[in-house]
């Protein structure tokens, strides 16, 4: 009786062992399918659905499914299904991170401010914390929710210590309080707290510009000049070093001086509470500034494949040319004067032809061109 017993169970283990395996291996199968793009792919999964409903891989076959859709709203609804239906899956804050992204680049911002709100409470152990407070900073701000804004924002110092998050965070509010009390001095003290203490920063090029704005918009004109040509001397290759030179030929009829620019303690001090004073004018050098968007798509490391794609993109967007670059080739699709309208037909063509690509700002000045990543 023992022996039967015994050999039931052997049986039994074998035949689970058996069956653990062949779903490893028709995982493999799927997850090679959509590696390399196989006709093929869609078929596999759904037999494996079929086969193994109750598969502790399902949850990864959905994320695969999600990542690998073909258009935007596919995969928002993939993810959704995979949020949804896992909860206790372990790359549950992936999966929301990608959704949020998703719905940033839609610019939709109450489905953005919805998803990490539930991120931030599903996800308290997440690395990702941080960047979905940030992102529903954004989502705050496009709002007008400044208040809840801000308070994101000084939260993001308690999950991270990430030199470039932690900047734009600062810059972020910084923004906020301008919007709420204008050039004044909740502003400039944001603006010298990055510019004291994020010199390495990414964004510190862009505080600099904004500091030079600060003055000139307060008529400050000794220290937007000197403001202006520090940046063009410090970092003459960025988007910021363009538009400084422009903004500093607005300046030069006021006969500036070279000064010390940075904010300090009696700046501060002199600055007014709340900004009174109405929106600044648009100077003729601000109008004349030539700046559009458009959008990048590739790498292409075969320029026949870059214009094949190009045919499709001109039944949508003109004018649509290819860049070559040391190694490779890019598309540059569309010539917009708004980000809103880039993003539109960015939307579009991920939609409909499966193609994802970046919005670039591009500023001409004297025959040359200056490119601005998203």
């Amino acid at each position: 009786m023992v022996s039967v017993v015994l050999k039931t169970i052997c049986i039994i283990a074998l035949c689970t062992t058996t069956t653990l395996a062949g779903e490893q291996s028709d995982f493999e199968a799927i997850q090679k399918a959509y590696r390399l793009n196989s006709s093929n792919k869609q078929e596999l999964v759904k037999k494996y659905f079929k086969t193994y409903p109750n598969s502790n891989y399902i949850p990864d076959i959905r994320m695969l499914l999600a990542e690998s859709a073909s258009t935007v709203d596919g995969s928002i609804a993939e993810y959704h299904k995979l949020l949804n239906n896992y909860r206790y899956y372990a790359k549950r804050d992936v999966a929301f991170l990608s959704l949020c992204q998703l719905y940033y680049i839609k610019s939709d911002w109450g489905n953005l401010l919805t998803i990490c709100n539930k991120a931030i409470a599903e996800c308290s152990t997440s690395n990702y914390r941080p960047i979905f407070l940030q992102l529903r900073a954004i989502a705050h701000y496009h709002h007008n929710h400044y208040d809840d804004g801000i308070n994101d924002c000084e939260k993001i110092p308690e999950y991270s210590r990430q030199l470039n998050t932690l900047a734009y965070s600062l810059f972020l509010k910084s923004e906020m309080d301008r919007q709420m009390y204008g050039y004044a001095r909740q502003y400039i003290k944001g603006l010298a707290e990055l510019l004291h203490g994020y010199t390495e920063a990414a964004i510190y090029p862009t505080c600099l510009l904004q500091l030079g704005q600060y003055y000139e918009y307060n008529k400050m004109y000794n220290e937007a000049w000197s403001t202006y040509n520090f940046l063009m001397s410090q970092f003459p290759k960025s988007p910021e070093a363009v538009k400084a030179n422009t903004y500093a030929q607005n300046v030069r009829k006021y006969n500036p001086k070279t000064v010390a620019f940075m904010p300090d303690e009696k700046i501060i001090a002199q600055s007014e509470a709340i900004d009174i004073k109405p929106d600044v004018e648009e100077n003729d050098t601000q109008q004349n500034l030539k700046l559009y968007y458009t959008i990048s798509i590739g790498p292409f490391y075969n320029l026949q494949k870059a214009k094949e794609l190009q045919k499709l993109i001109v039944n949508y967007v003109v004018p649509v040319h290819i860049v070559r670059k040391e190694k490779s080739f890019d598309i540059y699709a569309g010539h917009f004067p708004s980000l809103d309208e880039g993003m539109s037909i960015k939307i579009q063509l991920a939609e409909e032809l499966g193609i994802n690509g970046f919005i670039i700002e591009i500023f001409e000045q004297d025959g040359k061109q200056y490119i601005y990543g998203q």
